[in-house]
């Protein structure tokens, strides 16, 4: 059996692809009319690839911070392609927002044209048995040849 089954594999990173709108000075996701202020939520390793897509003729941004990024779309059908990808370093909830159009004294305090990024910590594997069932199973197996080897002795 291949040790890395016996000690469970680590799960496999995803990559999540977002369609981000901008329209009406909101953040959407797909589609205009879905709800405003939307939150992405990621595993920790999760590769987030962001489709950003300008579709007013106001110019607009997609502005995150935590992840070093800061791409302008500049007019209508403008879009820009974004790539983050997040780390365990990452875990908690970063906001993004288009930097004209929301107002914030703090990079996570911006209110109006803003969404999360929320990354979660990895779920560990189950555990699965491994070297302590190995070793329990040998346990019991030597304590019954030692009770039947003394069963053994004890007859004439």
């Amino acid at each position: 059996m291949e040790r890395a089954a016996l000690l469970g594999k680590p799960a496999r990173a995803a990559d999540v692809n977002v369609n981000l709108i901008a329209a009406n000075f909101e953040f959407h996701i797909d589609l205009p009319t879905a709800p405003e202020d939307p939150t992405i939520t990621v595993t920790a390793g999760d590769v987030i690839h962001f489709r950003v897509e300008n579709q007013d003729a106001t110019l607009h941004t997609f502005t995150v911070p935590h992840f070093a990024k800061n791409e302008s779309l500049p007019n209508v059908g403008a879009v820009v392609f974004v790539n983050v990808t997040t780390t365990t370093a990452d875990i908690g909830r970063w906001q993004f927002w288009c930097d004209p159009h929301s107002v914030g004294a703090t990079p996570e305090t911006h209110t109006l044209m803003i969404g999360f990024i929320q990354v979660n910590s990895p779920t560990p594997p189950p555990r699965q048995p491994g070297f302590e069932a190995f070793v329990a199973i040998l346990a019991a197996g030597t304590a019954f040849a030692v009770l039947t080897g003394l069963r053994s002795r004890k007859k004439p």
